[in-house]
């Protein structure tokens, strides 16, 4: 008897760290306030410009803007849902990358998305992309080269994009457009001109963007 106690107190236990640690992963990671001089609410909508990162649909009915940090777990989450979210609708959907670096939090926000850009000047911003938050739970600095070379970039042209933070302003003028937005937590996207905060799951996601193409 003592024995089917202890088990039920075992599988109790398993089941109530499974069920923390997805939690965990949908939660939004709150963006640190800042005293620099910019105006919260000055913005009601996402710029998009060539330099910020899409895929989906070359004519899109849809475009969904993510503003993102790349060890942010939720982030992460996010990210699987729009994958799904794009094979199922390849003929609708645009996605764009904005980056939100929480340096506070994450000490190699930043270095990776300015990475993740570098790639981006050879064309491969996505594939880097997905590298990272596969490897997010370990990601360290010294892997951002060696992602690099396992996608076929010129390592030494992503090398001297890397050390010249050539990338950086990119990445500084989407962090102050957030703040502009008023965004205070990573993930936060816009489908079209709602936004939404934290991640989704993949179902739910599914059926705003049906009620979006419905209307």
């Amino acid at each position: 008897m003592q024995h089917r106690w202890l088990s039920l107190l075992s599988i109790t236990f398993l089941g109530l760290i499974v069920f923390i640690f997805f939690w965990y992963r949908i939660q939004p990671i709150e963006i640190p306030q800042i005293t620099q001089d910019i105006e919260v609410g000055s913005l009601t909508e996402p710029t998009i410009t060539f330099v910020n990162p899409s895929k989906g649909a070359s004519n899109p009915t849809i475009t969904i803007v993510e503003f993102g940090d790349f060890e942010c777990t939720a982030c992460n989450t996010l990210a699987t849902a729009l994958t799904v979210a794009l094979k199922t609708f390849p003929q609708d959907l645009r996605v764009v990358w904005k980056d939100l670096p929480n340096e506070s939090a994450h000490p190699l926000a930043t270095p990776a998305a300015m990475a993740a850009h570098c790639a981006d000047q050879q064309g491969a911003f996505w594939a880097y992309h997905d590298i990272l938050f596969s490897r997010q739970a370990y990601l360290t600095e010294s892997q951002l080269p060696q992602i690099a070379e396992e996608i076929g970039l010129d390592v030494k042209k992503f090398t001297s994009c890397f050390d010249s933070q050539e990338t950086l302003p990119i990445i500084k003028k989407d962090y102050q457009e957030g703040l502009a937005l008023g965004i205070t937590s990573t993930p936060t996207f816009f489908i079209e001109d709602k936004m939404y905060v934290g991640a989704i799951e993949t179902n739910d996601l599914l059926e705003l963007i049906k009620a979006t193409l419905s209307q």
